[in-house]
C-alpha cells in the first residue's frame, strides 16, 4: 500500500530538510519547486490555486503507480490538508508529518536558507497553524518536535508518534 505523507508546519520550521533526509525513498513533490518551474522563483504568492492543482495532480498520480509521496508546503490549516487529502486514491496510507517549531528556531533556520522568507510573515503563521487531527482522515500524525539549538544544526532529538487509526474518517 502506497503512503502519502503531508508536510505540516511554519515556513522555515524544517519540513523540507526533515523530508529530504528522513523520506529520501519516496517521491518528493513540494510547492516551492513548482513555484520555480512556473515562475522561476520560489518565493512568491502568484499562483497559489495552481501551484497547489499541479502538486496534487503529481500527488495522485505518483500514488496511482504506488510509490509512496512526500507531500510538502505549510499546509496550517484543516481547510489545506482536505484539499490534498481529498485528491488522494482509494487505499492510501496518510500520513501528517507536523514538524512542531517555536518561531524564533524558523527564524533562525530561515536565515541559514539562500532565499529569505520575511520573519513577520513566520510569526504570523504560527498563530494560524492548526495541529493536525487523525479525524480529518489521517491513519498517523506524526509530531516531530524541534529541540531548540543555535545555529543551524538538525535538531530533532525524539520523535513523538501518535497511534494509529485502523478506520480513518472518511472525507468527502
Amino acid at each position: 500500500m502506497a503512503t502519502m505523507y503531508l508536510m505540516v508546519g511554519i515556513s522555515g520550521a524544517g519540513k523540507t530538510t526533515w523530508a529530504r533526509t528522513r523520506m529520501a525513498g519516496a517521491e518528493y513533490i513540494g510547492s516551492d519547486g513548482i513555484r520555480m518551474e512556473l515562475f522561476g522563483r520560489e518565493l512568491t504568492l502568484k499562483g497559489y490555486r495552481r501551484v497547489h492543482r499541479i502538486m496534487n495532480q503529481r500527488m495522485r498520480a505518483a500514488l496511482e503507480q504506488g510509490r509512496d509521496v512526500v507531500v510538502d508546503s505549510v499546509h496550517l490549516s484543516r481547510r489545506a490538508r482536505r484539499r490534498v487529502l481529498r485528491a488522494v486514491p482509494e487505499g492510501v496510507r496518510c500520513v501528517a508529518v507536523w514538524i512542531d517549531t517555536g518561531v524564533m528556531q524558523a527564524i533562525r533556520n530561515d536565515a541559514c536558507r539562500q532565499r529569505h522568507v520575511p520573519f513577520f510573515a513566520i510569526a504570523l503563521m504560527r498563530p494560524r497553524l492548526v495541529e493536525p487531527k487523525q479525524e480529518e482522515g489521517f491513519h498517523e500524525i506524526w509530531r516531530i518536535p524541534w529541540e531548540e539549538r543555535a545555529g543551524c544544526a538538525a535538531g530533532w532529538e525524539k520523535v513523538q508518534k501518535y497511534e494509529k487509526n485502523e478506520n480513518p474518517a472518511k472525507i468527502t
